[in-house]
């Protein structure tokens, strides 16, 4: 095709020259005829196909976005269907369409290469559990936005991950999934068919699923099951029940050597630690902020019965942590510290106050100090 030409029934016609006069697309826009919707459609595609300037395509965008204000919902949703599967399409008007009603915006969340995993992950921060679920179906998805997907506790977006062969869960979401499962057996099942989940899975969910899943997970996990569940038991069961002291926050062997394993792949990272917290697990976050930040668990312990937060902040900052994970990771620590109450306002205050006053360099001198 040629360079700023398009062709509009029988014509090539120049781009400039069409999106010169848009007031007769305008008009398309809001005519409800079969036969408008049918002129419109092809003449969207044909500008998207058109091998376009940059000056043009921007021009390209505003005509687009424009019209897609203006036009009714069904040629919304006809218009995202037929440009969804588009790679030069702009991403103004990708944004725009996957952030409107749920059936417009289903083909862009399901299809759209356009997208990428920070505009995904804002949609899922920003839209309800149908917009994930749409987003759950796509054939490639990232591990950082399978995490963010799991972290949603919602049981419709998990059922629809499950359902998804052609990704594979990190074992983030595993143990989030998982988590969901132990109150839904219509996900546990789908979930314990996939070939990426692993025999401490199973192990986890058998003591909350009935005879039926029992049953299928000894004919096929290679597990003593007994054993297996009740060494999970013991270690959820020891985790809430010791009191909450610096030397109680030390993790067993196991703990660390997880959590040396969700680093070397790649996947120990703050989502991770904050979803260990609040799961309650403070032994096994101690191991996995000690690997993160490299620095033994017994400091960690020591850092951590702080009230006022100064060794978390110098932690935080010499490992690069932001101010508001920093914030979430005080709070969460605190509250089991304090066995549930509220944190003093006037700790938050102290926290905050030494992470903004620590400089990365200083932080990493004196954890370094610690080693």
């Amino acid at each position: 095709m040629n360079k700023s030409r398009v062709e509009s029934g029988y014509e090539c016609v120049p781009m400039g020259a069409l999106l010169g006069d848009t007031r007769e697309l305008y008009e398309l826009a809001r005519d409800k005829s079969p036969e408008a919707r049918l002129e419109l459609s092809h003449t969207i595609g044909c500008i998207l196909e058109a091998d376009v300037t940059t000056r043009e395509g921007e021009l390209v965008a505003d005509v687009l976005i424009k019209l897609m204000r203006q036009a009714e919902c069904d040629l919304r949703q006809a218009v995202s269907e037929q440009i969804s599967l588009l790679n030069n399409v702009p991403l103004r008007l990708v944004l725009q369409l996957a952030n409107d009603d749920i059936e417009i915006a289903k083909p862009m969340l399901k299809n759209s290469q356009v997208l990428g995993d920070i505009d995904l992950m804002y949609i899922v921060k920003a839209k309800t559990s149908e917009y994930w679920q749409a987003i759950a179906t796509r054939e490639s998805i990232s591990d950082g936005l399978i995490d963010v997907l799991a972290d949603t506790n919602d049981l419709d977006t998990a059922l629809v991950m499950v359902d998804n062969m052609n990704i594979t869960l990190t074992e983030h979401a595993l143990v989030a999934l998982s988590d969901i499962a132990q109150n839904s057996e219509i996900l546990a099942l789908p979930l314990l068919r996939r070939d990426d989940v692993a025999g401490d899975v199973a192990a986890r969910l058998y003591q909350y699923v009935g005879q039926e899943i029992k049953a299928f997970i000894s004919d096929n996990y290679d597990l003593d099951t007994q054993n297996a569940v009740s060494e999970v038991l013991d270690r959820s069961v020891d985790e809430f029940s010791t009191p909450v002291t610096p030397d109680s926050f030390m993790p067993d062997e196991y703990m660390i050597n997880a959590a040396q394993g969700f680093k070397q792949q790649g996947t120990l990272n703050v989502p991770l630690m904050l979803s260990t917290l609040r799961r309650g697990h403070m032994r096994s976050f101690v191991a996995q902020f000690s690997v993160y930040v490299d620095v033994p668990t017994e400091i960690i312990g020591q850092i951590l019965s702080q009230t006022h937060g100064q060794g978390l902040a110098i932690a935080a900052k010499a490992s690069g942590l932001e101010k508001q994970d920093f914030l979430s990771i005080f709070m969460l620590t605190n509250k089991i510290w304090n066995h549930g109450r509220l944190v003093d306002p006037h700790d938050i205050k102290s926290a905050i106050g030494y992470y903004n006053r620590a400089t990365p360099e200083m932080a990493r001198s004196i954890l370094k100090g610690k080693h």
